[in-house]
């Protein structure tokens, strides 16, 4: 018989056991219940087939992570009696997984610097709430706050090769397009003005899903050596095009715009590959006139793209507001999720703007929040977190990842217009931006070491 020791050891043998016992005792425990009455047979069945995969989740926490990445796209739909999204409950599920492998296979802690620079912006988010005129707003956010970060843990700790990566990024992919005929089908039945998932979703962060998912293909096929999986990708790539145009979200537009532009500038074949991308573009729009998915909504949007004044959103009005309240608190800020607490009262001082703006607004610009609410070293701390992605791997410029450069700028883009800093999807792309480049890191060095 194994000695009891060799169960946490890291040998094939050793988690086969675990993964034996683990089975067998779960099937074991839902064959009684059900034998007693306890659950009706779809349930059981269900749970037995949701604890297996757990259970195998264990050995590869990063197919977890892929599973929670191609939900991002429908993210937002409650669980039934449960205060939670589906897309935290798995979130719980996929870090608990994690930490089970961690305990099991004695894995060490990864840490990145870029992950360091969150805990410190962290950190100082939460002090800034000292100040706060109304806490318990800002206390519920940090909290969310807190688990984007534990997020950005588990994708830099269960990613531990580039094959990892590459599942990761397919499941960002098949998620997207999987999810995009409820986008384009509600689209095209007139139910909703901008494509997404569903009614209640927000627009702007399916769309950023969507251009992260669009990078996610161009990448697998630049990396896939299977000439059908590659090409695949290349596809599914191009026809999530059409759901990013319908979706109408213009921030989204210029950061996809902004990191196609960081892609080909580090290609080799660059002419040919902006008249494959223009081609790409080209036909997508052509598919929307051809299929009669043009709107008032979609011809509005499109038109006024650089004009910050001729919508009913008014971001130039609201970053004038911004600026009031930050010369007033330029330091320290008016304390972390404070801007829709103090808007009205800016309002009111800010003369040069429209007396119709809609009370209590977002500052729909990630840089602006971090300035207004945490001060200039809350803003200092934020571009830090950046600059360590960007220098995570202490590469030459030559030896930086293109994906982690295209990431960067898609993120950092994308703030310029939607507040993401309480997203998955902002996290993530650091996320991936830093292990991309640590994954590099550790390439160049076993190659100098050939």
């Amino acid at each position: 018989m194994q000695p009891i020791q060799n169960i946490l050891t890291n040998d094939s043998s050793g988690w086969k056991g675990r993964v034996l016992i683990a089975l067998l005792v779960l099937v074991f425990g839902a064959v009684l219940s059900l034998a007693f009455g306890f659950l009706k047979l779809p349930v059981a069945a269900g749970a037995v087939g949701v604890v297996c995969l757990l259970a195998l989740a264990v050995r590869r926490p990063v197919w977890g992570l892929a599973l929670l990445c191609s939900l991002l796209s429908v993210e937002g739909i409650y669980t039934r009696n449960l205060a939670m999204t589906e897309i935290r409950l798995v979130g719980i599920l996929v870090f608990g997984v994690w930490l089970a492998h961690v305990v099991l296979y004695g894995k060490k802690l990864q840490i990145n610097r870029t992950f360091i620079a969150g805990l410190i912006f962290l950190l100082w988010a939460g002090i800034s709430i000292l100040w706060a005129q109304d806490p318990q707003v800002a206390g519920r956010y940090y909290g969310t706050l807190a688990q984007l970060i534990l997020l950005f843990l588990l994708t830099i700790n269960a990613i531990e090769t580039e094959a990892d990566f590459r599942l990761v990024m397919a499941g960002l992919l098949l998620g997207a397009v999987a999810s995009s005929h409820l986008s384009v089908n509600l689209f095209i039945t007139n139910i909703i003005e901008r494509a997404r998932a569903f009614e209640a979703q927000d627009p702007n962060y399916y769309s950023l899903i969507v251009g992260l998912a669009l990078f996610a293909g161009i990448y697998l096929f630049s990396k896939l050596k299977n000439i059908w999986l590659r090409f695949s990708s290349l596809l599914l790539a191009c026809f999530l095009v059409l759901p990013l145009i319908l979706a109408q979200s213009r921030t989204t537009w210029v950061a996809t715009f902004a990191g196609i532009m960081m892609f080909l500038w580090n290609t080799k074949k660059r002419l040919r590959n902006i008249l494959f991308a223009g081609l790409v573009v080209a036909a997508a729009i052509y598919a929307t006139f051809a299929l009669d998915l043009i709107n008032v909504t979609l011809i509005q949007r499109a038109s006024v793209l650089t004009a910050l004044r001729d919508r009913g959103s008014d971001r130039f009005d609201i970053w004038l507001v911004a600026r009031r309240i930050y010369a007033d608190n330029p330091v320290i800020g008016v304390g972390y999720m404070q801007f829709p607490v103090v808007y009205n009262r800016y309002r009111s001082e800010t003369v040069e703007i429209r007396n119709d703006l809609v009370p209590d607004r977002a500052t729909h610009n990630v840089y602006i929040k971090a300035a207004t609410e945490m001060g200039t070293i809350g803003l200092a701390l934020f571009i830090l977190i950046f600059w360590s992605a960007y220098r995570e791997g202490n590469l030459p410029r030559g030896k930086i990842p293109w994906i982690s450069s295209v990431l960067l700028v898609f993120v950092m883009t994308a703030g310029l217009g939607i507040t993401i800093m309480e997203s998955k999807f902002f996290w993530l792309c650091l996320a991936l931006a830093s292990k991309a480049q640590s994954l590099a890191s550790q390439r160049l060095a076993l190659e100098e070491t050939r």
